[in-house]
């Protein structure tokens, strides 16, 4: 922060210096090159914990004694300390972490193509301990094969179509378990660390532990075509043929919720790891008056059966964003990471594949395949790797304009499998490797480039030990977020309401100017009653409008008593109490805290109505005089 030089009046003295308030990005000459799809201000977002305003210590208001002096003093101390340490943060990590090598592949000259290198070529010019990280494995009786990394990029799961799942530490080599579980596998993930992972089986979804022994069985989840993990909220999200999106809390075994798509079967999900929305594409659409979301994009052939993408929340019953994205269905997504999810790409199942941006919900290139595209997912480093047909493509930049706008631009890196279809494909954490799951097995690629080499030992360590990793289990359970913060304006949470400050505020009676709005809403009788202005007559009229005020309360009550009533006596009647049996007896073993406090609070009440007849009981017979001189006792 820079100040002016300070100026001396006649006969005034020496003025106070004055010093212009800055923000704390305001200093743009330490900020890295920017993404041109990332907003300037996100380089200092992650070291910036609190926006202060620089203030003048010497600044105070006309009047001000000396408690706002030391008050001036300390908020401008805090001010101060909060700028310095952000801004020393991002001078050590620019001095640590240089960001200029990507440990991309570069060509000697312009004649030269990088897609022309093989991986035969990159095995053979990588380092010793890189070599070991390409292989390949052979399974061609149980594929095509799916695949999933943890979070930390340590622990591979693969599973076969046929039945066939794996789990092992791909690095050191180790097998964790494999199975063979002899029915139709769709889907597998990990929970929240290696311990745990779920797989899509035919009928319900199933919860291994890292030794395979089975766990749990998610009967609400039935033909599960896609699964998800929001680490952060704990929340293990599936889609499948029914068309209900549902959400299962892992952490206390409760189904938190499940949105009825209404859009038939889907086999298409991906996750924005920036706010924990869930994109699902669909292979028909609706018109889109019904959208949500302001600015969706229509187009001409809204009305016809197209394929549409839309975007969910577990707080919300139906969909925040629905968009028409494809002329047919849509067959994959993904979202680039390096731009904390503002760019989209989807694809079709004609073959088109379109980049999206978030914020505006605008196509910002499209281009056209030969084949489908059966799957797509972004690196950490912002690369595309996409799987169609026999063939793998990894992309650099897909923003570069072409000769023919439909054509995408010339590949980063190819790779083809022959006579072989490409099932799924994905990037592995911290690491150049992509993998890839097939109809013949698994193959780890190198993608120089591909991968984030400084990791965050908070966040995800690929070295931690059983004594870390259990630490850190812990913690991301107390530090657990509530699904209902998951909002696709990130920046709302932890803003003020401003809303409830001025309530707040209006109801202060110290601040100067305070109205008793409860004063005014008061009757006449009230007032009068509360300035001690009241007359004998009209305290005949009040007691008048008391005995009315009781009269309708009485019939209220009648009322009520009348509705209980015929609630017990058709309560249990309807065609599915049977269901509701099943669910209770599901649910017995289930400890909430919430289901212990309401069964507390039943107690209670049926404790209260039990006294309450006695008592009842006890009145009557002192009323009819036949209760004997003991008989108080009995109650």
């Amino acid at each position: 922060m820079q100040g002016t030089p300070h100026q001396v009046g006649k006969g005034k003295g020496k003025q106070r210096e004055k010093e212009t308030p800055t923000s704390l990005l305001s200093n743009s000459r330490q900020l890295p090159a920017q993404d041109p799809y990332v907003p300037a201000t996100q380089s200092l977002k992650k070291y910036v914990y609190a926006h202060p305003t620089m203030l003048d210590k010497n600044h105070l208001s006309k009047g001000a004694g000396k408690t706002n002096k030391r008050l001036g003093h300390h908020l401008h101390h805090l001010s101060t300390s909060a700028k310095a340490s952000s801004i020393k943060a991002h001078e050590h990590d620019d001095l640590l972490l240089d960001r200029s090598i990507q440990g991309l592949i570069e060509v000697e000259n312009e004649l030269e193509r990088t897609w022309k290198v093989t991986q035969d070529e990159i095995v053979e010019g990588s380092a010793i301990g890189a070599q070991g990280k390409a292989f390949a494995l052979k399974l061609d009786e149980f594929g095509p094969y799916a695949l999933d990394y943890t979070r930390n990029g340590r622990h591979l799961a693969i599973a076969g179509r046929k039945g066939h799942v794996g789990t092992f530490d791909w690095q050191s080599g180790r097998l964790h378990t494999e199975l063979h579980l002899g029915e139709t596998v769709r889907a597998i993930r990990w929970l929240h660390d290696e311990s745990f992972f779920a797989v899509a089986q035919k009928k319900y979804v199933y919860i291994y532990d890292k030794s395979g022994l089975e766990v749990h069985q998610l009967r609400n989840h039935i033909e599960v075509n896609q699964m998800e993990f929001l680490p952060y909220h704990f929340l293990l999200a599936t889609i499948g043929n029914p068309g209900f999106l549902k959400y299962q809390d892992t952490s206390t075994g409760q189904l938190v919720v499940e949105h009825r798509t209404k859009l038939g079967a889907c086999r298409t999900m991906a996750q924005n790891a920036h706010n924990a929305f869930i994109h699902l594409g669909h292979q028909n659409g609706q018109l889109l008056s019904r959208s949500v979301a302001e600015g969706c994009c229509r187009s001409p052939w809204a009305p016809s059966l197209s394929g549409s993408v839309t975007l969910w929340s577990p707080s919300v019953s139906r969909p925040q964003v629905q968009l028409q994205a494809h002329r047919g269905p849509v067959s994959s997504i993904a979202l680039d990471p390096s731009t904390l999810g503002y760019r989209m790409l989807t694809c079709g199942v004609d073959g088109s594949v379109k980049l999206w941006d978030t914020r505006k919900w605008a196509v910002l290139n499209e281009y056209q395949f030969k084949k489908t595209p059966t799957s797509v997912d972004f690196s950490q480093r912002g690369l595309l790797g996409l799987g169609w047909g026999n063939h793998i493509s990894v992309f650099k930049d897909l923003q570069k304009p072409d000769q023919n706008p439909r054509m995408p631009p010339p590949p980063y890196l190819t790779h083809t499998f022959p006579g072989v279809a490409v099932n799924e494909v994905r990037f592995c954490p911290f690491e150049d490797v992509l993998g890839v799951g097939h109809a013949q097995g698994f193959t780890s690629l190198l993608v120089p480039g591909a991968g984030e080499a400084n990791f965050d030992s908070l966040e995800a360590d690929p070295y931690e030990g059983k004594r870390r990793r259990r630490e850190r289990e812990v913690n991301a359970l107390l530090d657990k977020v509530p699904f209902d913060m998951i909002t696709l304006d990130t920046e709302m949470v932890g803003k003020l309401d401003r809303d409830v400050r001025d309530k707040a505020e209006k109801l202060n009676k110290d601040r100067p100017g305070f109205v008793d709005e409860t004063y005014r809403k008061k009757s006449r009788v009230d007032r009068l009653k509360d300035r001690g202005q009241m007359e004998e007559d009209e305290e005949g009229l009040e007691s008048e409008d008391d005995e009315d005020a009781l009269d309708e309360e009485r019939r209220e009550e009648k009322k009520r008593v009348k509705l209980a009533k015929a609630d017990a006596k058709n309560r249990g009647r309807g065609r599915n109490s049977t269901l509701k049996k099943a669910l209770r007896k599901r649910k017995r073993n289930v400890i909430d805290p919430i289901t212990v406090a309401l069964k507390e609070k039943l107690e209670k009440q049926r404790a209260a109505n039990k006294q309450a007849k006695k008592n009842v009981a006890a009145s009557r017979l002192a009323a009819s005089g036949s209760a004997g001189a003991l008989d108080r006792f009995a109650f």
